[in-house]
């Protein structure tokens, strides 16, 4: 009861904060002069539209028949005001795919084309399209919905985590929601909310199978990966391999064992064919050609560096993979990007690469011998090769890249190095059956 009351002041604290901060924007007209990418005439209007459409995102998730809603609505403040205060000096500074997904489904000419794997920004213009149906054609707005889509794939992460446990730690979502880099990138109006949705989706199915072997958390994951292949074509094979180390590890009885493995790889071999479809690969030449081209296509801008490695040879490819892997998941370190952005994510990673440290130290096999964690570690290493190719190049994308990949990685981390029930000695366990007898 006590907690609650705390976490009830500190939200009351937030929404002052919240509102003040809006009130001084509107008052001093910042609103307009941070504004002036968006391509919206009116800019106030619409600003004060996102603030409602926030406040009833707000009163749903307090009417929630959960007794996680006092702490649901913590972390939907705190995305608010990355949304609606911290973002608008975001956006004033750079040019952003998000002004594009807003302006496009008003032309008069835009043709609504449904949804096609691997086709993003299609789809998210798509889906904007049929947002402009039932809301107000607001800039703003549109950021508090991608938002709250942020937020159910926190929670939905939470619940896994829950599921895995067994049992209730509210500070678990306290620490997905509230890590600073899944608090922004899973606030903006883009793709990544969506991709993050996907994977969280998946990540509940895969520990709910695990848990249960019921048939619907199958269903579950594979909306995940559906939604996921609908952001970007090769997160279909990326979520799918780590799953057949899990069936060969969990699943009991030789019959579910194969159905599992011939459904698995079905699905790896049309996530692969889309995604020759889309790239034109034919061959493995082509695979590293492409592999190549889409790499270095990301060396731009002032986070871009090029790699020296030649990707269309296939064992400077593999040599790459190390490096790739730790830049994904751990870089930039602390002073590779001097902006407000890579200053943070230097401390993050930093911070991560501590707890990993403190991870290898206490880890015991007992731990990894889990087909879960086994898993949970086999995705992020996928997840990182897939995408060190791409992370190298850039580090500012590599910061927002691995929010797809991060809430697992947290996760994991803070599992791996919790502090363990000490074993018991010869002399406390003597002690004890003389206590008995």
């Amino acid at each position: 009861m006590q907690d609650n009351k705390s976490i009830s002041a500190i939200n009351s604290w937030m929404l002052l904060s919240i509102c003040i901060a809006a009130v001084l924007l509107l008052l001093t007209n910042s609103i307009v002069s941070l504004g002036k990418n968006i391509p919206q005439d009116d800019i106030v209007t619409d600003y004060l539209i996102g603030v409602i459409w926030a406040v009833m995102f707000g009163i749903v998730i307090l009417l929630l028949p959960t007794h996680d809603r006092v702490a649901i609505f913590s972390v939907w403040l705190a995305k608010i005001f990355v949304t609606l205060v911290a973002m608008l000096f975001y956006e004033a500074n750079y040019g952003l795919d998000s002004y594009y997904y807003f302006s496009a489904p008003r032309d008069y000419n835009f043709e609504w084309t449904g949804f096609n794997i691997g086709s993003g920004s299609e789809n998210i213009t798509n889906l904007v399209w049929l947002c402009y149906k039932v809301m107000p054609q607001s800039f703003h707005a549109l950021k508090v919905t991608f938002a709250m889509v942020g937020l159910v794939a926190i929670y939905v992460f939470y619940r896994s985590a829950v599921m895995f446990l067994e049992k209730e730690n509210i500070q678990v979502l306290y620490a997905i929601g509230f890590f600073p880099s899944i608090l922004f990138w899973s606030s903006i109006f883009g793709k990544d909310p969506i991709a993050l949705l996907g994977i969280s989706f998946y990540t509940y199915g895969v520990v709910g199978w695990y848990k249960s072997q019921r048939l619907r958390y199958l269903w579950i994951l594979g909306f995940g990966i559906l939604l996921a292949t609908f952001i970007r074509s090769w997160l279909g094979i990326i979520l799918l391999a780590p799953m057949a180390l899990l069936t060969v590890r969990s699943v009991r009885g030789i019959l579910p064992k194969v159905i599992l493995t011939v459904l698995i790889s079905s699905a790896l071999l049309l996530a692969w064919g889309s995604l020759q479809q889309q790239f034109g690969l034919e061959n493995y030449e082509d695979t590293l050609e492409t592999l190549n081209t889409q790499s270095r296509s990301w060396s731009k801008g002032g986070a871009g560096q090029e790699v020296t490695a030649d990707f269309t040879q296939g064992n400077q490819a593999i040599a790459f993979l190390p490096l790739g892997i730790f830049t994904a998941l751990f870089r930039p370190l602390p002073g590779e990007i001097l902006n407000p952005f890579g200053l943070l994510a230097g401390v993050e990673n930093f911070w991560l690469l501590l707890q990993l440290w403190r991870a290898i130290k206490v880890t015991r096999w007992k731990d990894l011998n889990t087909p879960l964690i086994q898993w949970a570690v086999l995705f992020v290493l996928i997840w990182g090769s897939a995408y060190g190719f791409v992370s190298y190049q850039n580090l500012g994308t590599a910061v927002r890249f691995k929010l797809q990949v991060l809430p697992v990685l947290l996760c994991l981390l803070l599992y791996l190095r919790r502090q363990r029930q000490p074993a018991p000695t010869s002399k406390s366990f003597v002690a004890a059956n003389k206590f008995k007898k």
